[in-house]
């Protein structure tokens, strides 16, 4: 009687796992060998991602975001002084988001604990939106 019962679990979780879509966190990777990300919950169309990293350099690589999307914020764990935050665009183009002071609207660095917050809204999503490189840089760690 038991193996009924055990097949007819795997079937609902096989069937389960075939309704649902693709995850939004597959639309960021690690770009750099010790940078290594862990996807938060977050509300309706946003993205939270916490971003761990080694070396004080996190890069990580965005795939085109929906339209829908409105923010992303990745947690920076164990970052001491973000001295500034780069996007590399697919096409090739390049923006400072960041430079230890400024930004364009949109970006917001808030220190959490032991590191910091970096929320991307607005006119720089709107830069980042169709796919590239972000590059968060920590205060020279030498």
């Amino acid at each position: 009687m038991r193996a009924p019962i055990t097949l007819f679990l795997l079937l609902m979780v096989g069937l389960a796992g075939c309704v649902t879509t693709a995850p939004r966190h597959s639309l960021v990777q690690s770009a750099l060998a010790d940078t290594h990300l862990g996807w938060q919950p977050a509300p309706k169309n946003q993205l939270s991602f916490s971003v761990a990293t080694a070396s004080g350099i996190a890069r990580v690589e965005l795939r085109p975001l929906p339209v829908d999307l409105q923010v992303l914020t990745l947690h920076l764990p164990g970052m001491r002084r973000v001295e500034g935050v780069q996007w590399r665009g697919g096409d090739g183009d390049n923006a400072q988001l960041y430079d230890g002071a400024n930004g364009p609207e949109g970006i917001s660095l808030q220190p959490r604990g032991h590191g910091f917050r970096l929320q991307i809204s607005g006119e720089a999503l709107e830069l980042v939106r169709g796919g590239g490189v972000l590059t968060v840089i920590d205060v020279y760690r030498g």
